[in-house]
């Protein structure tokens, strides 16, 4: 059985796509790889014309890492450029997440992701038949790979305010689903949701839905020490000037008509 993982969905604005994506992938992310227990990320994306959707997976060795001193201290003594940025994400979704089932291999391009709130008392039963689905799409070459989630409501979290799931008879499920092929996903995304909506019997839908993938980080590859990672000033000025710049551009004004 496949070890735990971290999902987190998060919205951000469009104007600072290209800011966004270099402290992510250059900062943010080599930084939460540092403590023990993280092993691996990969980030997604859905562009959109206002705000970015991303989804960011984090695989761990257990979900007690998300406890240790190092990986807290991230979280309560953010780099200036985090503190930044944090200041501009939206629609935070944060599951801390035992997988039950796993089946295929391989990463794919894209990656369907769902979230569901499912009554905890049959929740075990329906994931091993919803995992039979998702293995036989494996078996048809319909998809690379899928993992099933539970996550326990309302669990910790001090960077971002979630709401609170009032019903803690229920568990979260979250389905991730990966293809080479977006138009290949796109098309058994019908009989995912139906099986899902038909075996799991959801409560509520938190997220549902189609990403792209950017980035794939390991732990290997980025320094241990947290101090070897910080962004360099010039590559956070760039962005400084940018906004500088942008400020002080002159307004085109219309001239007035006599």
């Amino acid at each position: 059985m496949s070890k735990p993982f971290l999902a987190l969905w998060n919205d951000f604005p469009t104007a600072m796509r290209e800011e966004y994506e270099t402290w992510h992938t250059f900062e943010h992310v080599p930084e939460r790889l540092t403590p023990p227990g993280i092993r691996a990320a990969r980030r997604y994306a859905a562009f959109g014309a206002t705000s970015d959707r991303y989804f960011t997976v984090y695989d761990l060795d257990d979900i007690a890492a998300l406890e240790h001193p190092d990986y807290l201290d991230l979280v309560r003594h953010p780099t200036p450029w985090s503190s930044k940025m944090r200041q501009h994400f939206s629609s935070v979704l944060r599951l801390p997440t035992k997988c039950v089932a796993s089946g295929g291999r391989g990463m794919g391009t894209h990656v369907l992701v769902q979230a569901y709130s499912v009554d905890r008392s049959h929740v075990g039963d329906s994931s091993t038949k919803l995992a039979l689905v998702l293995q036989d799409l494996v078996s048809d070459g319909r998809i690379l790979s899928y993992r099933v989630g539970l996550a326990e409501p309302n669990q910790k979290y001090e960077v971002f305010e979630q709401e609170l799931q009032a019903n803690t008879d229920m568990l979260n499920v979250v389905i991730l689903a990966e293809s080479s092929s977006r138009g290949g996903l796109e098309q058994v995304c019908p009989t995912i949701a139906t099986a899902a909506r038909d075996m799991l019997q959801p409560q509520a839908s938190f997220r549902d839905g189609l990403f792209e993938l950017l980035v794939s980080f390991h732990d290997g590859e980025v320094p241990t020490n947290r101090s070897q990672i910080l962004a360099s000033e010039k590559m956070r000025s760039r962005f400084t000037e940018a906004s500088c710049e942008k400020a002080t551009r002159p307004q085109n004004r219309k001239l007035p008509t006599s």
